[in-house]
């Protein structure tokens, strides 16, 4: 290989090499505004379990036997035929609202549990006849796919998850211990 070809082929790597630099450069910029990374705890998990293809479609009321930390889509109904377990504890901001509820099966051990969201919604974990506590929540308007996230402290027995104030017909929702 006769010089001006070694150059020609230098030449051409640092293109390759800076083309792709500006690339990583330009998409890591692109994902740093979108605030995904900004919440409170790390959710780019659940992010992708709601953006995954297969998420099983339930209607409100029904029951999931396992899967913890699996995503799945909750078809809401109008306020009026949402059947909740308890009247959620806070009234919706907004009029003709949707909701729903599912039943989850109890944690393996008492301790924190997340629920997080794909829209913006209230949430109420109800256990034992009455309200788990929360114990934290993060949020983000400006995170694709991804609303919400809320902690919750529960016992090791059944859930009914609730969701109310939803704009939406369809949430994608992520349920299960907090890691």
């Amino acid at each position: 290989m006769d010089n001006q070809s070694r150059a020609r082929t230098r030449s051409k790597r640092r293109l390759a090499l800076a083309s792709a630099l500006a690339f990583c450069v330009c998409t890591g910029a692109a994902r740093a505004e979108d605030g995904c990374g900004k919440f409170a705890w790390p959710v780019m998990q659940e992010r992708e379990a709601m953006s995954a293809q297969g998420q099983p479609a339930l209607a409100s009321g029904a029951s999931i036997e396992s899967g913890s930390g699996q995503a799945f889509k909750l078809l809401l109904r109008p306020s009026a035929d949402a059947e909740f377990v308890m009247q959620p504890e806070r009234k919706s901001r907004i009029e003709n609202w949707r909701g729903g509820i599912v039943r989850l099966p109890a944690p393996p051990q008492a301790g924190v549990y997340q629920v997080t969201l794909s829209d913006e919604a209230w949430v109420d974990v109800v256990q034992n006849g009455g309200y788990a506590r929360s114990i934290g929540s993060t949020g983000r308007s400006d995170c694709p796919g991804l609303r919400k996230s809320i902690r919750f402290d529960v016992a090791s027995n059944p859930i009914v998850l609730q969701i109310s104030g939803a704009s939406v017909d369809v949430m994608s929702i992520v349920a299960g211990p907090a890691r």
